[in-house]
């Protein structure tokens, strides 16, 4: 069924409108292991929410289509009527869900990250911090009064500070085990932790399509009950 919404935005009220046929349209972002695996050669998905959106899609009868983009084009496509449902790791948030309606959390994170830099860089409130564009960390850096500088992905965020381009970088990185050689590897370590509060990990709908979210609701009802999710659960975490 189609999403239908009205929002503010610039200003002026727009109507939004997903797709209407038997196809799920699923925005996600790049690689976020072990949420997302994204191959950038051959195509392929894998992860923990790509598995968890496939048996989703067969158990409401959809067929899953997927976009890859970045993560700061997630919310707004799911707005826009460009995706369906995004999804790919997505931390829920108060300001997140004044712009997306969301399904209940299917997994927590840990609640705390990393200030990433070279020994010696100066504190948060004196740097210049890279993060990704669109995530709660970039909301952290805006809502505390701190100067930073948004990039497409982690590893972009890492390289700009190995390069000299930013004196840290913020985000999730003690999970994300593909970075740890980036992070090594420019001499980089672990500096300040920052609190980056979230209500859980959830798939992000455009605001106002209840029987969609509803539907997706009862899957990952029926898929906690009988232990789908504790197996993507032991095999990706």
């Amino acid at each position: 069924m189609a999403c239908f919404a009205s929002v503010a935005m610039a200003g002026a009220m727009v109507v939004l409108a997903a797709a209407g046929d038997d196809r799920l349209v699923i925005g996600t972002g790049p690689t976020f292991p072990p949420y997302l695996i994204h191959d950038a050669e051959t195509g392929a998905l894998t992860g923990y929410d790509y598995e968890m959106m496939q048996d989703i899609c067969t158990r409401i009868r959809r067929t899953c289509t997927w976009e890859v983009t970045t993560f700061d084009e997630l919310i707004p496509g799911v707005m826009s009527g460009r995706f369906d449902v995004v999804l790919g790791g997505m931390a829920i948030s108060v300001e997140r869900r004044q712009m997306v309606d969301f399904t209940q959390a299917y997994t927590w994170g840990e609640g705390v990250d990393w200030f990433v830099g070279p020994a010696g860089a100066p504190t948060p409130e004196g740097a210049l911090t890279a993060v990704v564009s669109g995530t709660i960390q970039e909301n952290y850096l805006r809502d505390n009064g701190l100067d930073y500088r948004p990039y497409p992905s982690e590893s972009d965020a890492l390289r700009a500070v190995g390069s000299g381009k930013a004196d840290l970088a913020l985000g999730p990185f003690e999970a994300r085990e593909d970075l740890a050689p980036l992070i090594q590897g420019q001499g980089l370590t672990y500096l300040y932790t920052a609190e980056v509060p979230d209500e859980g990990v959830g798939i992000a709908v455009c605001k106002g399509n209840a029987e969609l979210l509803g539907k997706i609701d009862t899957a990952l009802n029926a898929m906690f009950a009988d232990g789908t999710m504790d197996a993507l659960e032991s095999r990706w975490h």
